[in-house]
């Protein structure tokens, strides 16, 4: 037990100390602005209006959105179960020296929610758009870097959430290929 006490006490200090250093990054080389709006290009809502976009200007089967409903279906409540039931607090409520730049929707960082819905929605797009893909792994990373550098979030909620959204997309990919929606 007291080792792995030390091993938790362990990974939390380097968390924060790369919480620090990833947070220093919106003074010096991107601005607080570009890291805000990169975290925004995040938010849940954005997911639904693109996949219906690209739905329909693509002239693709529903397969695709609906794909992504189900993926949605399935990350939204669990994530929600995961973040309640860990409860890990925000940077901000550590009373660290690095403020966030704005309030979060909840009390609680682990897992990031915004990473995690941006994996679910690169994963499900990799497969229906294979070129798009390289581009898309690195906006749904640049948007988990975002939630540190904006101050709502340690590195491991961010790791967590791409683990969480690239299973949960594997998972719904594998329900989709066993049992077809059309």
């Amino acid at each position: 037990m007291l080792m792995l006490l030390a091993l938790q006490r362990r990974v939390h200090q380097w968390d924060q100390r790369l919480f620090f250093r990833v947070s220093r990054w919106r003074t010096r080389r991107f601005g607080a602005g570009a890291f805000r709006l990169l975290s925004a290009t995040g938010d849940g809502y954005w997911y639904g209006i693109l996949a219906l976009v690209i739905t329909l200007s693509l002239q693709l089967s529903w397969q695709y959105f609906l794909t992504l409903a189900l993926a949605f279906a399935i990350e939204r409540p669990l994530y929600w179960v995961l973040k309640n039931s860990f409860k890990r607090d925000r940077p901000s409520a550590h009373a660290l020296p690095v403020k966030a730049l704005f309030n979060a929707h909840d009390r609680f960082s682990f897992p990031s929610g915004h990473t995690c819905a941006a994996f679910v929605f690169v994963t499900v797009s990799a497969l229906h758009f294979p070129d798009a893909a390289p581009l898309s792994w690195i906006w749904a990373t640049a948007i988990g870097i975002s939630r540190v550098a904006v101050g709502v979030h340690y590195p491991t909620d961010v790791v967590a959430g791409a683990c969480l959204g690239t299973a949960i997309a594997e998972f719904t990919l594998f329900i989709i290929a066993t049992y077809p929606l059309f």
